[in-house]
């Protein structure tokens, strides 16, 4: 069971490889699948050390999301709006290609308040979160730091536990 949801996230970030291969912050020959791969090889060791917690993806339910973020320190960017159950526990992670310093990721409630949220300074992002009530919840990711402020790959994904 273990290894076929690590299969099926590993398929995940293969789909979104071939999404986000296109333009280029280097050379035309790179491309951002570069990019995207780096982020990628850093989710799936997130999501390996979740399985090991007991988390894992949810069945039938869009799980993962991410984008080619700018630097800023101000900006939120929605990545996914997702179905969560009142007293369940989730753990939703971020990780970024090499070039990201610091990579900062919040969960709203469906008013748009913030449930909760990570924005220590580390490129990648780890939250754990049991809500106090089922609904739609939105999560949204920033690319606080970059060497040379570049923009970077970012990617989410939410597991919960069973």
């Amino acid at each position: 069971m273990k290894r076929c949801l690590a299969t099926k996230a590993h398929l995940c970030l293969c789909g979104l490889l071939a999404v986000f291969a296109s333009a280029s912050r280097g050379s035309a020959q790179e491309g951002q699948g570069k990019y995207i791969t780096e982020a990628s090889v850093r989710l799936t060791r997130l999501i390996s050390t979740a399985n090991k917690d007991g988390y894992q993806l949810q069945e039938n339910s869009f799980s993962i999301g991410g984008g080619w973020l700018k630097q800023s320190k101000e900006t939120w960017v929605p990545i996914y709006k997702v179905s969560l159950e009142e007293g369940k526990q989730y753990r939703f992670l971020a990780a970024r290609d090499e070039d990201a310093k610091d990579v900062d990721l919040e969960i709203l409630d469906a008013d748009g308040k913030r449930v909760a949220m990570d924005e220590k300074t580390d490129p990648e992002a780890v939250v754990d979160f049991v809500p106090n009530a089922s609904g739609t919840y939105q999560v949204r990711i920033r690319l606080y730091d970059s060497m040379n402020n570049v923009p970077c790959a970012c990617l989410s994904i939410v597991l919960n536990k069973k």
